[in-house]
């Protein structure tokens, strides 16, 4: 069986050799080599055409933002980022992830053998998945940005997880600058960086966004994100309220089943959900409910996906009404709000 070759890029000693026996230990994945700082990346990524990069945000000198930078424009391969819990590591995430890294993990902030054993499970089944998929290839300038006003009495739901950034930011920049319905967005991803998230995407102008709060009330022109680690559900037809329910490891919080669930029952056929790229089935089974309650889903086409995995699953499930590139999905969401059809491509 060929192994997955892993490049690790951290500049501690101690969280270098970690990753290197854990990455080791994995009957499927190997370190072909270690970078301590973001100088030598480059040259060892050309040199040795790693399948995937664990790469610290945070290093002295020339940072993974740099080295990310500068591997994406010559040699495009997958990354993984390892980021800190805090505002500045955050907002460098989000800007990694725009750059073309396919998704991070938050590193433990203490040593505590529980709370390093699950920050890496969670990456090395990410460096799994960044491995196999595909590296994001639109950046948002290329989305033709659709210049009519749109009005509309429906809600905009969203859903998305591995390579969600990058599609949103994407998504908003081919919108009208205004738009005057508002907007729920379900994006997996832990507490702490869902704040940056919503500033980047309302950097686009599309929607005002901004990270969901107990008690919010739907208002056009606003989205409002799913808080990272919690879920959202709508209470009436109108109000959110973020719930901290319990739930296995393997059900990601947030979480688009439960906010469509929720959607179904209070807003039944005023929803329009659009479910995008990610891995595994989040928002298929909330999503059968809006359709029985004859609400519209779109999904994002396998070409542009990083993971074409919830998409796939309510495709399969035969309550995707149409799929477009991410490209595309912007003038189609404006067609289906105002109540029309927009050919798939």
């Amino acid at each position: 069986m060929k192994k997955i070759r892993v490049l690790v890029v951290d500049d501690s000693v101690f969280m270098r050799r970690v990753l290197i026996d854990l990455i080791n230990s994995q009957s499927d994945m190997e370190v072909v080599a270690f970078a301590t700082s973001g100088v030598d990346v480059l040259e060892k990524v050309q040199l040795l055409k790693p399948d995937v990069i664990s790469m610290d945000i945070e290093m002295p000198g020339k940072n993974g933002l740099m080295a990310l930078q500068e591997v994406m424009a010559s040699s495009p391969t997958p990354v993984v980022m390892c980021s800190t819990l805090t505002s500045v590591g955050a907002e460098a995430t989000m800007i990694a992830l725009e750059i073309g890294a396919c998704d991070f993990v938050a590193k433990p902030t203490f040593v505590a053998s529980e709370t390093l054993r699950l920050a890496f499970s969670e990456l090395i089944s990410k460096l799994r998945i960044a491995a196999g998929s595909a590296l994001p290839t639109l950046k948002p300038e290329l989305a033709k940005r659709v210049s009519r006003k749109v009005d509309s009495n429906k809600v905009l739901l969203i859903a998305s997880s591995t390579g969600g950034p990058k599609a949103l930011m994407t998504l908003m920049q081919s919108l009208p600058k205004k738009m005057n319905v508002p907007a729920v967005i379900v994006q997996h991803m832990p507490t702490g960086f869902t704040t940056s998230l919503a500033k980047r995407l309302g950097n686009f102008g599309s929607f005002e966004c901004r990270e969901a709060t107990e008690g919010d009330v739907l208002k056009p022109g606003l989205a409002y994100i799913a808080p990272g680690g919690s879920n959202l559900q709508f209470v009436n037809d109108h109000r959110l309220s973020v719930i901290d329910i319990d739930s296995s490891s393997a059900v990601p919080k947030p979480n688009a089943d439960v906010l469509f669930t929720s959607a179904a029952t209070h807003l039944g056929s005023r929803c329009l959900c659009v479910i995008l790229t990610g891995m595994g089935k989040d928002g298929t089974e909330g999503g059968k409910l809006i359709h029985k309650a004859g609400g519209t889903l779109l999904g994002e086409e396998e070409s542009s996906c990083a993971v074409y995995g919830m998409s796939r699953s309510a495709q399969q499930a035969g309550i995707i009404k149409a799929e477009y590139s991410i490209t595309e999905i912007g003038a189609a969401i404006c067609d289906f709000l105002e109540g029309g059809n927009r050919a798939a491509a």
